[in-house]
C-alpha cells in the first residue's frame, strides 16, 4: 500500500538538504574582498585559447584545512625602474568551481624576494572542499599593454628553508594535440642546450592518436636551476591531429636561481 505521508517526509528531508547544499554553494559564489586580495568564484569563458597559462610553481608545499598560504617570488629590478604591475592569482588546476583569487595593488620590492601573505584557506578554498593538489598560482609583473613577465612561486604555509624544484608549467590546451615541441632562449634569443625536448604520442600505431585532449591541463617541468638569472622565453608549440597548423604559446619568465 502506497503511505503518502512516508514520501512526504522524505521529500521535506530531501528538500531540507537541497536547500542546505545551495546556501552553502551561493556563500561562496561570486568574488569577495578579503582586504589583500579577491576570492572566490566567477565566470569561466567556454572558449579557450590554443594554451592558457595557469601556473607556473617553483615549489608547492601540499596543505590541508584551516591553512594559511603564502607565495614567494623574486621580482627583477628593471632598467630604468619603470612603473610596473604585479599580480599573484591562483585557480584550479582541474576546473570544477571557477575558483579564482587575485592579490590587490601592494608595496612590492624590486630586485628581492617578496611574500603574499594571509592567504587562509578557510574563506574559500576549505568551503569550496578544493583539494591542495588542485591548486595552481601564477605570479607576473606587466608594464603599460606590455606582454607579461612570468615569476615562478613558491606556496608554503610556513618559514624556513624552501626547496628546489624543477619549475612546474601548467597549462590547458585548446585543442587536441598529437605532439608538443619545448624550447627555451635567453632574452637574446640563444637556445639554451638541454632545454629543448619533443613530446608525442604513437602515431605508427595510430595515425589519429592524441597526446592531449583539447581542454585538459598539463604539467610540464623544466629544470632550469643552472641557468644564470634573468629573461627567459619558454615556447610551445604543438601540432593538431590532421591540420599542419600548429598551435603555440611563447611564455616569457624571469628566473633567479
Amino acid at each position: 500500500m502506497f503511505d503518502s505521508s512516508s514520501m512526504h517526509v522524505r521529500l521535506v528531508v530531501r528538500g531540507v538538504f537541497l536547500a542546505i547544499t545551495v546556501a552553502t554553494y551561493a556563500q561562496t559564489q561570486g568574488m569577495k574582498d578579503f582586504g589583500n586580495r579577491l576570492e572566490g568564484t566567477n565566470v569561466h569563458l567556454d572558449a579557450l585559447e590554443d594554451f592558457t597559462l595557469i601556473a607556473v610553481h617553483r615549489n608547492f608545499t601540499t596543505f590541508s584545512r584551516n591553512a594559511n598560504l603564502n607565495v614567494r617570488f623574486f621580482l627583477p629590478r628593471l632598467p630604468g625602474n619603470p612603473k610596473k604591475n604585479v599580480f599573484v592569482e591562483a585557480v584550479e588546476l582541474q576546473d570544477s568551481f571557477h575558483y579564482f583569487m587575485q592579490s590587490k595593488s601592494s608595496a612590492w620590492n624590486d630586485d628581492s624576494w617578496n611574500i603574499f601573505a594571509n592567504w587562509p584557506t578557510k574563506d574559500v578554498i576549505d568551503p569550496l572542499e578544493l583539494h591542495a593538489d588542485n591548486v595552481g598560482v601564477l605570479a607576473r609583473y606587466q608594464i603599460e599593454n606590455s606582454r607579461p613577465v612570468y615569476l615562478p612561486v613558491d606556496v608554503y604555509q610556513n618559514g624556513g628553508r624552501i626547496p628546489e624544484h624543477p619549475y612546474a608549467f601548467y597549462f590547458v590546451t585548446g585543442q587536441d594535440l598529437q605532439s608538443l615541441d619545448v624550447s627555451v632562449t635567453n632574452a637574446a634569443g640563444a637556445a639554451i642546450s638541454g632545454l629543448q625536448k619533443t613530446l608525442q604520442c604513437k602515431r605508427n600505431f595510430n595515425p589519429n592518436c592524441r597526446l592531449y585532449a583539447a581542454g585538459s591541463t598539463q604539467e610540464l617541468d623544466l629544470d632550469m636551476s643552472s641557468l644564470a638569472a634573468g629573461e627567459y622565453h619558454v615556447k610551445l608549440v604543438g601540432h593538431v591531429p590532421g591540420t599542419s597548423t600548429p598551435t603555440s604559446l611563447d611564455i616569457v619568465i624571469y628566473h633567479h636561481p
